[in-house]
């Protein structure tokens, strides 16, 4: 007798629309928590040769109208009326609705779709229902010239505020340790706050969310230590103004020329009160489109710089102020129009420099 697979019960967890007798239901959510919750979907469309001469500025011109502006107005549309649609999808207030669509030299059109809401459930099914009814209206459109239109993948890309982040590329942990830590007298990646050196928590912290966790050290400067065995990322840019120095900015700039594509979650290694839940916090609260995501110094009004998610958009900011000799990440977001946002939690970001304010910790 051959293996057969067993087979797969529709009570098993997975399944969330069926219940304990088998019958489709609505998730209950009334126990979740209110966050704010965002998704992005993307969907691509190839057009025919028949299309491009309907090409002018960014948008297609034809006798049906503007297409572009059309599917856009269809997406936003289908967006608000998903739990219409989709049998089990809830029915939640839109607090925004964005479109992006591009076409390159090929014909291929992409559409990108972020929707945002308020609420105990997430807006994955709205973006994705956006994104293709986009794609839809385009080849409505589009169909009178040729039907040799290609609906391509629609896929969601990026989504925040739930049980589970879902980014559009990986993420990928930095620890800075680079710094000389002159007025502390000692290493204060080596320091012990928790019966550990501390980028070893640092390093604990971090690695449920990312791909994998670097330090960004001076060459070989953790040889010989408890640091030794971990990845490293030594500083290979640096500053090209008449200050050239090592720092923040060029373990920064280090980290995005080894996966210039990733997210980057950047942490000092004198900070000393950071958790996990900031972690989350800061991932769930990620902007899918923003320069970085970080907390807000209320009292000062400042972007926390060295705790916080970079995006690929961050690399070119950060080169921008290495050629203009900018040599504070604070400067750096602040110029790229970052504000921070604030903080739920009291914990508690303050950075120790010197023996005085450690033994106050």
């Amino acid at each position: 007798m051959t293996d057969q697979k067993k087979p797969l019960h529709v009570n098993s967890p997975r399944f969330t629309h069926v219940d304990k007798n088998q019958l489709p239901t609505m998730v209950d959510v009334s126990e979740k928590k209110v966050t704010t919750r965002r998704a992005r979907a993307r969907s691509r469309v190839q057009l025919p040769v028949e299309v491009a001469p309907y090409f002018r500025g960014e948008e297609l011109h034809l006798k049906k109208g503007p297409v572009f502006q059309t599917a856009i107005i269809a997406g936003t549309m289908a967006v608000k009326k998903t739990w219409d649609l989709i049998p089990f999808c809830h029915a939640i207030p839109i607090e925004a609705c964005r479109f992006h669509i591009t076409m390159n030299e090929s014909l291929l059109v992409t559409i990108e779709c972020e929707v945002k809401t308020t609420g105990k459930t997430g807006v994955e099914m709205e973006a994705l229902h956006g994104a293709m009814s986009a794609a839809l209206t385009i080849y409505d459109m589009c169909k009178a010239l040729s039907h040799d239109i290609v609906i391509r993948e629609t896929k969601l890309i990026g989504k925040t505020g739930g049980k589970r982040t879902v980014l559009d590329r990986p993420l990928y942990g930095l620890i800075l340790t680079g710094g000389k830590s002159e007025r502390m007298g000692t290493d204060k990646a080596l320091l012990d706050y928790r019966g550990k050196p501390h980028a070893i928590y640092l390093r604990e912290m971090l690695a449920p969310y990312c791909e994998e966790v670097f330090l960004s050290a001076r060459a070989g400067q953790w040889k010989n230590t408890p640091l030794e065995q971990i990845p490293t990322i030594e500083d290979s840019i640096q500053s090209s103004g008449p200050n050239s120095s090592s720092g923040p900015i060029a373990g920064i700039l280090s980290a995005f020329a080894l996966h210039p594509d990733a997210y980057w979650f950047v942490v000092a290694c004198d900070l000393p009160n950071v958790t996990s839940s900031m972690v989350e916090e800061i991932i769930d609260r990620q902007e899918l489109a923003d320069v970085a995501t970080v907390f807000r110094n209320a009292e000062d009004d400042f972007p926390e710089a060295l705790f916080g998610l970079y995006s690929p958009l961050a690399r070119a900011e950060f080169l921008k102020a290495s050629q203009a000799d900018v040599r504070c990440p604070v400067k750096v977001l602040r110029l790229a129009g970052v504000k921070g946002v604030a903080q739920s939690g009291t914990d508690d970001l303050a950075n120790i420099n010197t023996p005085e304010e450690r033994a106050h910790l």
